[in-house]
């Protein structure tokens, strides 16, 4: 028999207080991600100093860290979600970004930091989707847009709490301690991931109520479904702002917009404060409305369409205002796509039977940071280009990424069909996976 259409396991009930627990350790899990990440950064000006970089030298260094993102997040999602516990998944993927952390806190030569900069990315590439993953292995499938939400969150308090409190580290014991710190951290999440962390009972399962969940479906069935696709052509438009922020919009304050250092600090931190709300009221408002009999093509297809539509109005409306308007649009257009993140792997797992779920959440969500490389690279293409008017080189990029979320926007409402395509895939469950 295939192991795809074997008999489901009956369903155990989950215990609401592991199940917490689980999303807390979750949480800390994408919250030391982002630290990871916003160390490097901040180790800027005294690496540079200490080791005689350029600016050049220095992005080189930093590009690096996406040479094996998307790779080893789809080769995580092919060949190891669904066969090896997701517990252990997350495990190894936090060791491994300890271990990118400590040869730099003890060394830190420019090939050490190129070594472990690729390591980490290899890491992280399928940090969060796996996390997501895990999450929905305790929740049913009309619950799992707040834990989402609450999961994302780690990247709004990695910043908020990870710029102050690792910067203070780096100005009071140098740069090495900075990535000291990040990697004590991550080996204790360790230690209390490998003792309280578990998978849930809706892994491969009964999705809910008892009912015996869908068996494996075609690969070609799956993968090609309209929906899903939809979901892909939308996760795409958005990781190109996500790609963007994270290079290109301190640049674009200071040398497209004109604003001092400070005050495009405060600006970024914006964005992250209306980041944090917006996920968990959105993650909120359609997990209530799914609750309530709303479809899920109301609460997540439209609610895609409305974050992208948002996100890509705003963005455009940025290259035509100023003052305290355009400090709103640009809030707007850079937090409103993390939305998506929330209401597609959500959809994908409504879909998905349950033994691919995981298959298609990590390979979806790992593959799309490719989108935030094209991003970044055209960016700085575009803005080149400009040569000395680099406000216009900044504009037309901004404008760029504002009609590919509003395509996203359409996308949205044109494929994202959950309901439907549960009823198609189910008409395929019975057949032989080839």
């Amino acid at each position: 028999m295939d192991a795809g259409n074997a008999p489901l396991a009956p369903i155990r009930e989950p215990n609401a207080a592991q199940a917490n627990v689980v999303l807390g350790l979750l949480f800390l899990f994408q919250t030391l991600n982002f630290f990871d990440k916003l160390v490097f950064g901040l180790s800027a000006v005294p690496m540079m100093h200490e080791l005689g970089l350029s600016p050049k030298q220095f992005g080189l260094i930093g590009s690096s860290f996406f040479l094996l993102f998307s790779l080893s997040g789809t080769l995580v999602g092919l060949c190891l979600t669904g066969r090896v516990r997701t517990k252990w998944i997350l495990a190894a993927l936090a060791v491994v970004w300890c271990l990118a952390q400590f040869p730099i806190a003890v060394g830190g030569s420019v090939g050490v930091l190129i070594t472990c900069r690729v390591l980490l990315g290899a890491g992280e590439g399928p940090g969060l989707p796996s996390a997501l993953h895990a999450a929905y292995d305790w929740f049913p499938a009309h619950r799992r847009s707040l834990p989402s939400a609450v999961i994302l969150q780690g990247i709004s308090v990695g910043f908020l709490v990870g710029s102050p409190f690792l910067t203070a580290v780096i100005l009071r014991f140098g740069w090495h301690a900075g990535f000291l710190v990040c990697g004590c951290l991550g080996v204790v999440w360790v230690v209390l991931w490998a003792a309280f962390g578990a998978d849930g009972p809706y892994a491969g399962g009964a999705e809910s109520g008892g009912r015996p969940a869908m068996a494996a479906v075609p690969a070609r069935a799956l993968w090609l479904d309209p929906t899903i696709v939809g979901v892909m052509i939308m996760s795409f438009t958005s990781y190109w702002v996500v790609g963007m922020a994270a290079t290109w919009l301190p640049p674009y304050l200071e040398l497209g917009l004109g604003y001092g250092a400070r005050t495009a600090g405060w600006i970024i931190s914006g964005v992250y404060l209306l980041q944090s709300p917006l996920l968990l009221g959105g993650g909120w408002l359609s997990q209530t409305m799914r609750k309530r009999g709303w479809s899920g093509r109301v609460c997540l297809g439209y609610g895609s369409a409305a974050a992208l539509f948002a996100s890509g109005a705003a963005l455009i409306a940025a290259t035509h205002s100023s003052g305290a308007i355009e400090l709103v649009v640009i809030a707007v257009g850079f937090a409103a796509p993390s939305l998506t993140t929330v209401f597609g792997p959500v959809i994908l797992s409504a879909v998905a039977p349950p033994v691919q779920r995981g298959k298609l959440v990590v390979v979806i969500y790992s593959a799309n940071a490719i989108a935030g490389l094209i991003s970044t690279y055209a960016t700085g293409w575009i803005v080149d280009a400009a040569g000395v008017h680099r406000a216009a080189g900044f504009a037309h990029a901004i404008g760029l990424a504002g009609l590919l979320l509003l395509i996203g926007a359409v996308v949205s409402i044109l494929m994202l069909f959950p309901e439907r395509s549960i009823s198609r895939l189910a008409r395929h469950a019975p057949e032989e996976i080839t």
